[in-house]
């Protein structure tokens, strides 16, 4: 007969690692950006997100068909003091300004800047 084993207690679980100031994140930012690991990105405000093509002969854009989106999913392929640019995977390449931002993750580690500071 098999012995049941009890599951560990939640507290005892593995929780998320989050960092909150830009300058601990800086390496793991930079991990991310090496390994072209894909991020969720959360704004504070929805954003339409999508690729939208130009119209050359009349120099318009078309109305856009999608909605606003705030949170979606990325590669991070550069960050500075001032933001951080996300590729898409349509291909669309987004540059969003780092107060835009409540979070960055991936599935082990959070960033969620602080506010109104930037250290």
């Amino acid at each position: 007969m098999a012995i049941m084993k009890r599951t560990q207690p939640r507290a005892a679980r593995k929780k998320r690692k989050v960092i909150r100031s830009w300058k601990q994140a800086r390496a793991l930012l930079e991990g991310w950006r090496k390994k072209l690991t894909n991020v969720q990105v959360e704004l504070k405000r929805p954003r339409v997100i999508d690729v939208t093509p130009v119209d050359f002969l009349r120099d318009e854009a078309p109305e856009r068909e999608s909605k606003p989106a705030q949170q979606f999913r990325g590669r991070l392929l550069f960050f500075t003091r001032v933001d951080v640019t996300i590729r898409r995977p349509s291909g669309a390449i987004l540059v969003i300004d780092n107060y835009e931002i409540v979070a960055i993750s991936d599935t082990r580690t959070r960033f969620e800047p602080a506010s109104g500071r930037r250290s």
